[in-house]
C-alpha cells in the first residue's frame, strides 16, 4: 500500500507495471500544494467548472442541491450506491480532477508515481489481450449496471465513476469509468473509459 495525503492506496502489479487500484482522493498536490475546489455548479457559479482554465477538483454529485432545490445535475445507475451523495462518491469513487489539476507540474500523484501515459496506458491494455477483452478484466466485479460486471482478473478494480461534463454536470456514474492520461491533446489531454 502507498500512504498520501492520509489515504492508504492499493497497488497492484500488471505486467512489467505498478498500478494504483483505486482511484485518487488526494486534496493536494506532491508538493503539498492546494488543488483548488471547482464543487457548485449553481448560478453564479454555473460557468466554474466549464469555463476554468487553471485546477481544479470535486467529488461526484457534490453540491447536487442548494437549500433544498436541484442545483448541478447529476445522474447514476449504480446498483450499489447513490452516487449523487457527494459522501458515498468519495467513499466509493475517490475524487474527480479536470485536465489542468493532472498537467499541473506541481504532480497529481505522490512522490516516484505519476499520471500514466497514453503510451503505459496502451502497454497495460494490450498485456491484457488487448482493447476487445482487456476492459473486463479490469472492471469490478460489482458495481456496474446492466450486469456489466468485469471479472478483474487484473487486479485495477476499475469502478464506474462516471465524469463530470463540462457544463458542470456529473453523468455515467454506474455506466462508465472515466481516467485522464498525461499526454496532452490539442486543447487538454487524452483520457480512456470503461464501459457497461
Amino acid at each position: 500500500p502507498i500512504l498520501y495525503d492520509g489515504y492508504s492506496y492499493a497497488t497492484v502489479p500488471i505486467g512489467d507495471q505498478c498500478w494504483f487500484a483505486e482511484n485518487l482522493r488526494t486534496t493536494r498536490y506532491s508538493n503539498g500544494a492546494d488543488i483548488a475546489f471547482t464543487g457548485s455548479a449553481c448560478f453564479p457559479m454555473s460557468q466554474l467548472w466549464q469555463n476554468t482554465y487553471s485546477q481544479a477538483r470535486t467529488v461526484y454529485g457534490e453540491y447536487g442541491e442548494m437549500m433544498g432545490a436541484p442545483c448541478t445535475p447529476c445522474s447514476e445507475t449504480s446498483p450499489v450506491i447513490n452516487a449523487c451523495d457527494p459522501l458515498q462518491s468519495l467513499e466509493e469513487y475517490g475524487r474527480l480532477y479536470n485536465w489542468y489539476a493532472v498537467n499541473d507540474n506541481r504532480g497529481l500523484c505522490p512522490t516516484g508515481w505519476h499520471v500514466p501515459t497514453d503510451g503505459e496506458l496502451t502497454t497495460m491494455t494490450d498485456g491484457l489481450g488487448g482493447n476487445d477483452v482487456a476492459g473486463n478484466h479490469m472492471k469490478t466485479t460489482y458495481g456496474w449496471d446492466d450486469n456489466g460486471n468485469g471479472t478483474n482478473l487484473s487486479g485495477y478494480s476499475g469502478l464506474p465513476c462516471g465524469y463530470r461534463n463540462g457544463s458542470g454536470g456529473f453523468q455515467n456514474a454506474g455506466f462508465s469509468g472515466d481516467w485522464w492520461s498525461s499526454s496532452p491533446t490539442a486543447t487538454s489531454g487524452w483520457s480512456r473509459y470503461l464501459v457497461d
